[in-house]
């Protein structure tokens, strides 16, 4: 009875001698391929498994695919085909590379000079051809001027202060119909003022100004009228302008008073009148840069409006209302 046990156990799949002639001699015809490890080993005979042959790719028929453009991202690791050696990227980096990958996809990547030197694996680069057909191309290209003119306007709004003395003399129309004394006529002016300037680069810079005046008349008799006023109001500047190789510039301002006062001491005694003034002055100014900014020469020329308050005495003035005018020389330093 076992030697029929022995014939069935021998036509077992486990026992029996398989015959791989012919799978080896289809391996053999195979062009460009390499023969798998011993499927008739141990462990691929109990798995029951059998590994196919797999085709070699030669370099040179990478070489022969279309060349793509990709990116390998940050700790992607790519080998040198010449010293077999593995580097790791420290920062993503763009490459060119042929679009066929070898049998253990892997991606072979072009340098500068055309040559093949390094691999990597097909899953840590990725093509970027849809990128780069979002990239047009400039139609024209105009290089850049040379003399480039920057305009800025409102980069500043500082206010640094200017100061500024006037002198010259005064003509006191409102003054002699004030006193009815054609003396009163002439005087001598004095005014000291602080400005302050934007400094954007607008035509005309805007600003404030505070100011004071102080003017004397004299009168027939040998009496004297001291006239003085504080004042503020805003003013305007232009920016400067060439003149036969000199900066030139204007400024003007406009100035209100509740304070200005003018006292009279004749021989017949003294009183003091009030008034609101309103004065508007023009000068022609020309810079001249310093170490702290700008010293500033000038020629001036002012009209000043006086109407009475808190007037007590009676007093006969013409029904067209008079103005004191002055006219002379302005110092300035401008501070920047």
């Amino acid at each position: 009875m076992w030697p029929l046990w022995l014939v069935l156990l021998a036509t077992t799949s486990v026992f029996a001698q398989k015959d791989l002639d012919a799978i080896r001699e289809l391996e053999a015809e195979l062009p460009g391929a390499f023969i798998n490890p011993d499927p008739t080993s141990d462990f691929d005979r109990l798995k029951r498994r059998y590994w196919p042959p797999k085709r070699v790719i030669q370099l040179e028929k990478i070489s022969q695919s279309p060349v793509v453009y990709g990116a390998i991202r940050k700790g992607a690791y790519i080998r040198n085909l010449a010293t077999n050696e593995n580097h790791q990227v420290t920062r993503p980096m763009y490459v060119k590379f042929y679009g066929l990958e070898d049998e253990n996809q892997f991606k072979y990547i072009i340098d500068k000079n055309g040559e093949v030197g390094w691999r990597v694996r097909s899953r840590y680069v990725e093509p970027i051809q849809a990128e780069l057909a979002l990239y047009v191309p400039p139609l024209t290209y105009t290089p850049a001027p040379t003399n480039l003119v920057r305009t800025i306007y409102d980069r500043k709004l500082t206010v640094p202060p200017e100061v500024s003395y006037y002198a010259g003399r005064a003509q006191g129309d409102y003054m002699t119909d004030l006193f009815e004394d054609r003396t009163a006529r002439a005087g001598t002016s004095t005014q000291y003022g602080v400005h302050f300037f934007t400094q954007w680069k607008l035509p005309l810079k805007a600003g404030v100004v505070l100011h004071y005046e102080r003017t004397s008349y004299n009168l027939q008799d040998g009496g004297r009228v001291l006239y003085s006023a504080p004042s503020i109001g805003p003013q305007l500047k232009t920016r400067d302008f060439d003149f036969f190789g000199r900066a030139l510039r204007f400024q003007t301002h406009f100035r209100i008073s509740p304070f200005a006062r003018a006292t009279a001491d004749t021989i017949y005694g003294s009183g003091t009148f009030k008034f609101n003034s309103t004065d508007v002055l023009g000068s022609l100014e020309m810079p001249v840069k310093n170490r702290f900014g700008e010293f500033v020469f000038g020629l001036y020329f002012q009209s000043q409006w006086l109407n009475l308050r808190d007037q007590q005495m009676p007093v006969d003035l013409r029904a067209a209302n008079q103005t004191n005018k002055s006219w002379g020389l302005s110092l300035a330093q401008v501070f920047q």
